[in-house]
């Protein structure tokens, strides 16, 4: 009892020092969060009236085969699109929380040596990741409420829906308690592996917690468990036990598929040619990596945002999609890969700042600096564009809907697009950094600051 009632005084005065030092957290939180439970929203109302409808309502045929659509259900569909881009949201912000808790390790070691407990600096921890899944969570709904009423004509023509639109209680319950849960899963577990680190360890490596030197194959893994326990929370809500255990079983192996392939392209950036006579692409093959994780997460983004683009592209063109709704689906995951792209841009200029800095005091223009940025995330974007319009044409020919109607030509022209547009949302999305570096005095970047807010 007198240990809660401590940490019940303590909470309050450390909430508001991490606001104060770490807000652009905040400002994060609202970005990768909000989008994705905009979407898991406005795709599980929709979810709701197309659970009653029969197989031939929906329009799906296009996206999976007969005999796995009948497993997963239309509705199922629409519930795993909407979690996907929930975790492409989830990914960055648990990448900006780790950054955060790095710069904070002197912090907490000290408050354990003056005698706070693990128990108190976890729930302290996770009471600041609760805080951050509260802000996101609360923000999304609103966004999705606006989402699920601009859609629903889309919506509705895509699937045949009856006249009428009204929303459920049931779709935003579940989507919050699915964000939060997210969240703490994604990010609470940085704060719980800091409270059971040992002291000694956290004394000696104040600058780089222990989860940067932990093994790729790790993080991957728990991303891949943390996906299947969502999915069956979240399909067994909404779609039932049967539907909910399919979808569950697609969203492994799809997530074991991309997670595959975004290593893959990982290890293929370590080996590009870094020719001296290029030093501009010899210092972005070197950043990237030199951020590993950030790179595979980013190119995981790319990927998966770039299938479902391709994917809802190729069913439009190809006459098996009479309604623009599948777009607005693909949009919702660019969006939510554009904030991957921010957050992921200004973690490598926060922890690169002195060598920025430092490029810039020797002479280097602000402009190269910017052409840098540009060209890491544009080597990302092109090779994770490029992957995952592979594989949505790979899945569109295996399903073989509407294969017929389209030209190879034109699934050639759909897939450049569809690189394009992977490279435009990472550009787009490290606009704001930019902006930031441009107008930060090199010797600004040179002193040890917090974040980008020198």
């Amino acid at each position: 009892m007198n240990q809660m009632r401590r940490l019940l005084r303590l909470a309050p005065g450390f909430l508001a020092a991490s606001v104060r030092r770490d807000w652009p957290l905040a400002a994060l939180a609202l970005l990768c969060l909000a989008p994705g439970v905009a979407a898991l929203v406005a795709w599980l109302q929709i979810a709701w009236r197309v659970r009653d409808l029969s197989y031939s309502a929906a329009q799906f045929g296009w996206i999976l085969p007969p005999a796995l659509l009948s497993a997963v259900t239309p509705a199922g569909v629409l519930v795993g699109t909407g979690l996907v881009t929930l975790l492409v949201g989830c990914l960055g912000l648990s990448n900006a929380y780790l950054a955060s808790v790095e710069r904070r390790l002197d912090d907490l070691a000290l408050l354990l040596n003056l005698g706070l407990s693990r128990l108190e600096l976890t729930a302290l921890l996770l009471l600041e990741a609760m805080g951050l899944a509260l802000l996101g969570t609360a923000v999304g709904i609103l966004l999705g409420l606006g989402l699920s009423v601009v859609s629903w004509l889309p919506a509705r023509d895509y699937l045949g829906l009856e006249p009428g639109f009204r929303l459920s209680l049931e779709p935003f319950i579940i989507a919050a308690l699915t964000a939060l849960l997210a969240t703490l899963l994604f990010v609470g577990v940085t704060g719980i592996s800091t409270g059971l680190r040992p002291l000694t360890v956290m004394g000696h490596q104040p600058r780089k917690h222990w989860m940067r030197d932990w093994g790729q194959w790790r993080f991957s893994t728990l991303g891949i468990l943390f996906t299947a326990a969502l999915t069956a929370l979240l399909g067994i809500l909404a779609v039932g036990w049967r539907a909910g255990i399919a979808l569950t079983l697609l969203a492994l192996a799809l997530a074991l598929a991309l997670n595959a392939g975004s290593g893959l392209l990982t290890r293929f950036y370590w080996r590009l040619p870094a020719p001296d006579s290029r030093p501009l692409w010899a210092l972005a093959v070197q950043g990237l990596a030199r951020h590993r994780r950030q790179t595979t997460g980013l190119t995981l983004a790319m990927t998966a945002g770039a299938m479902g683009v391709g994917l809802a592209a190729l069913g439009w063109v190809g006459g098996d999609v009479p309604a623009t709704f599948p777009l607005w689906v693909a949009a919702m995951l660019l969006v939510a890969c554009a904030s991957l792209v921010l957050t992921a841009s200004a973690l490598a200029a926060l922890e690169r700042r002195q060598e920025l800095g430092l490029l810039a005091a020797l002479g280097a223009r602000r402009g190269r600096v910017r052409r840098l940025i540009l060209l890491e995330n544009g080597i990302v974007a092109v090779a994770g564009g490029a992957l995952g319009a592979a594989l949505a044409v790979v899945l569109w020919w295996l399903v073989g809907s509407g294969a017929a109607q389209i030209t190879g030509l034109a699934v050639v022209v759909i897939a450049l697009l569809d690189v394009l547009a992977a490279l435009a949302s990472a550009w787009i999305g490290a606009l704001p950094v930019l902006w930031l570096i441009s107008r930060q005095p090199p010797a600004a970047s040179l002193r040890d600051q917090p974040w980008l807010t020198g």
